[in-house]
């Protein structure tokens, strides 16, 4: 089979970007497209992929949290897409209906979706996993647990069937951040909120479900000061112990990111067919994404509490949304769906074009 797309990747290492680029690694691999590979030149630092699709449209593919271009407020990062950024298309993980007005000349702006980490099967990323490695063995990390952090995790590690648990057991390991590493007032503020809300959502869940819930917050210097009753040993939040406790939990709890993104949380919940509770979400995905259908809304704790009790009480509700949720990440979230998806809405949109 003739490939339908030839890409033209301009690599740029980073976690954030690895599921993109595990896409096109499956999406060459099964014939779909051809890929050439030139790395970044200059002082890229955001995790931003521009890919040149047949030769001629420039795709840029956005994983940063939120509307984060430059320190700033939502309006002056509208701003700078509007008059900074060139593109045919751009697909925007943090998407929200307001970038449309904002979309730069001849620029179709569309949701790209879920984010997650994890080692990507690609041939072009050695570079980013030497550098992740040699970052740990440079760290303060205790040597002990040096093969642990570094254990790749592929895309099909975070997979699993919709099947729940025979006991119904609720999950929320988070982290929090110090807002003195914030320089602007405003993200000081926002990271406080986080704060907040996480250790406020541990605690009730702690107090109303005892030993079906399963919570606490990553070990930090700053986690031992404002929470150190919730704050778990460093091997309880390693990660590839976080992914089999997903597995083990029928519920899993999800809380706004930095920027009021969506946390990489939510689609690794989605890849293991979990039930999820999140707060309100203010990113679009694409797809058939839905309230009460993949996910319950909660705002308080006390919302949270409600919201995960009508779950344990309704098990038809609880195994259909995780069916559905099974269902959305093959369709919509599977890396090389993600990447797939963002491909063919290009070539519908340009042949519409041509035909009129």
């Amino acid at each position: 089979m003739k490939p339908l797309f030839n890409c033209e990747l301009n690599y740029f290492p980073s976690a954030h970007l690895n599921q993109i680029y595990d896409g096109f690694e499956k999406l060459r691999k099964s014939g779909l497209i051809n890929i050439s590979v030139k790395p970044v030149r200059g002082k890229q630092r955001k995790p931003v992929l521009t890919v040149i699709v047949n030769k001629k449209y420039k795709v840029i593919y956005d994983t940063l949290d939120g509307l984060n271009w430059v320190d700033g407020s939502v309006e002056e990062n509208l701003n700078y897409l509007k008059n900074n950024i060139s593109a045919d298309f751009y697909f925007k993980r943090s998407f929200n209906k307001q970038m449309v007005e904002y979309a730069p000349h001849n620029c179709i702006v569309q949701p790209l979706g879920f984010n997650y980490s994890f080692s990507s099967d690609d041939r072009f990323s050695h570079s980013l996993k030497r550098k992740l490695i040699d970052s740990i063995r440079n760290s303060r990390i205790v040597s002990k647990y040096f093969s642990l952090v570094t254990t790749p995790l592929k895309s099909k590690d975070f997979e699993f069937y919709p099947v729940p648990n025979r006991e119904t057991k609720i999950l929320f390991l988070t982290k929090l951040w110090n807002p003195a590493h914030f320089s602007l007032e405003h993200s000081k503020t926002e990271v406080e909120k986080i704060n907040e809300t996480r250790i406020a959502c541990i605690k009730r869940s702690k107090k109303e479900f005892g030993d079906h819930f399963v919570g606490g917050v990553e070990k930090s210097k700053f986690s031992t000061q404002v929470a150190k009753e919730l704050s778990l040993p460093l091997e309880a939040t390693q990660k590839r112990l976080f992914i089999r406790k997903i597995r083990e939990h029928n519920i899993c709890i999800a809380t706004t990111g930095l920027h009021g993104s969506l946390g990489w949380k939510f689609g690794e919940y989605i890849a293991a067919s979990r039930a999820v509770i999140s707060e309100p979400m203010i990113f679009d995905v694409p797809g058939n994404f839905e309230k009460e259908k993949n996910y319950l809304e909660f705002s308080t704790e006390n919302d949270l509490v409600d919201k995960i009790s009508s779950l344990l009480t309704d098990k038809d509700k609880l195994s259909e949304m995780m069916m559905n949720n099974f269902n959305y990440y093959n369709k919509f979230l599977r890396p090389d769906m993600l990447v797939l998806i963002t491909l063919l809405k290009l070539n519908e949109i340009v042949n519409n074009s041509i035909s009129y």
